[in-house]
């Protein structure tokens, strides 16, 4: 067996990225774009010792899940993985993995609970990045090809809004005709879904440009709903995209959006969450697990721009948030302003040294929520969590294998899993959200 041999296999599993898991000879190979119980010609593309990868050269029987991708680059973009599957296998496939994780990670046979939706396949997502790339004469903008940076021009992508998909379009023919392709490095579009407020920040080279005010003029003219209109020079050499300093061209330097009966400013490097009708899901479960009565303390950790905090505030006594991104520190108490919430502070520290420093205040707090990036919680913070001991820990998670991980060292430290509630942010790609409930044992 070597490169290139064309074998028949039947996909009898995923992995958590989506690929098919098939085996022939002894081997297993890992396939993009099969779904599980089909039989299909493969092409092996790499061999290793025991393993390899390999792509469809045809499906000779298509599963009843199989459906056709509306998107023409979705195989070289490897943004939405899963549009070849049906909504029904892409849920399944969603609440297996957390499970798989939980089993891999955590050593536990985990009861999940179904996944919710939000009935907003496409167009859902408030923000897309667009790498912009001149070379040659030529001006591509688009996103990068898996581990590469190879961009993959695109017409239109069904993840984002059709008016994000019009301001990008429209972008790139204007960095053509102003010749200034070269001086923009990326545009980051924020669409407010329930507002309609949008931002467009430049990230360039340099600024100004020759061609700035011309381009500024037409933005402003052409779309009267940016109410948000930024510059932010970046000349650094790595991936690092909004880091430089900020200009604001027009407008002003945030959007407004609308969550839960709560309004939130929202600025360049602010985080919020990208689909709005599953984060009122999302964080409604997480309150629903939260259990306020009106009585308790929280701690709001990795709190953002204060979205959680504040929608527990109107059901606790106290909230206290942490947030190491001092931006999005300022956007949380302008957001508590605006929204007359006066029992919420937020604190300027990484998560560990927030927790800590409860543990020093002596504040009892009842509950405490985690709403960390990818890589999970540090090892210092989640030993300060056990050391602060809430009677409730709500963890919401973008990854279940980091969350699996922590929760592995919780339940050794004394807490129970009550719940896992899995939540479809991202339909057609392999990301799923989960939020867990953790209660302390009586000891």
């Amino acid at each position: 067996m070597k490169k290139n041999d064309t074998i028949t296999v039947i996909a009898e599993d995923y992995t958590n990225e989506g690929l098919a898991v098939t085996r022939a000879d002894g081997m297993v190979f890992f396939v993009p774009g099969l779904i599980k119980g089909e039989e299909a010609e493969i092409g092996i593309t790499k061999l290793k010792k025991n393993y390899g990868y390999a792509r469809v050269v045809r499906i000779t029987k298509p599963s009843e899940h199989r459906v056709d991708p509306v998107c023409d680059v979705n195989r070289l973009c490897g943004g939405c993985q899963l549009l070849h599957m049906d909504y029904e296998e892409q849920k399944r496939f969603k609440e297996d993995k957390v499970r798989a994780c939980f089993r891999q990670n955590a050593g536990m046979e985990a009861d999940v609970m179904p996944i919710l939706t939000s009935g907003h396949l496409y167009g859902y997502r408030n923000k897309v990045q667009v790498p912009v790339q001149y070379r040659d004469g030529v001006t591509k903008m688009g996103f990068y090809q898996n581990h590469t940076n190879t961009i993959i021009d695109y017409t239109y992508c069904h993840a984002q809004t059709e008016l994000s998909n019009q301001i990008t379009k429209r972008l790139k023919s204007m960095f053509i005709r102003l010749n200034c392709s070269q001086e923009v490095r990326h545009v980051l579009i924020k669409h407010a879904h329930r507002t309609g407020e949008i931002m467009i920040a430049l990230v360039v080279r340099h600024w100004p440009f020759d061609q700035a005010e011309e381009l500024k003029e037409w933005i402003v003219r052409e779309y009267p709903d940016v109410k948000s209109l930024l510059a932010i020079r970046n000349q650094r050499e790595d991936n690092v995209i909004l880091d430089g300093k900020e200009y604001v061209l027009y407008g002003r330097p945030y959007i407004e959006e609308e969550l839960l009966g709560c309004r939130f400013r929202i600025s360049a490097r602010s985080f919020f969450q990208i689909n709005p009708y599953a984060t009122e899901i999302l964080y409604s479960t997480a309150l629903d697990f939260a259990g306020l009565t009106g009585k308790e303390t929280v701690v709001d950790l990795y709190c953002g721009t204060g979205t959680i905090g504040m929608l527990a505030s109107r059901r606790a006594k106290k909230v206290y948030g942490v947030e190491v991104v001092s931006d999005a520190v300022k956007d949380a108490n302008i957001n508590a302003q605006a929204n007359d919430i006066r029992n919420i502070e937020f604190l300027n520290m990484d998560a560990s040294a927030g927790a800590r420093a409860f543990i020093r205040s002596k504040i009892k707090a009842d509950v405490v929520i985690v709403d960390p990036p990818r890589k999970g919680c540090s090892k210092e913070t989640l030993d300060a969590i056990v050391t602060i001991s809430p009677d409730r820990l709500v963890y919401v998670s973008c990854d279940p294998a980091t969350l699996a991980r922590d929760v592995r060292i919780l339940t050794e430290k004394g807490y129970t899993v009550e719940k896992i509630q899995p939540v479809d942010m991202f339909p057609n790609t392999v990301h799923v959200e989960t939020v867990v409930l953790l209660t302390r044992q009586n000891t």
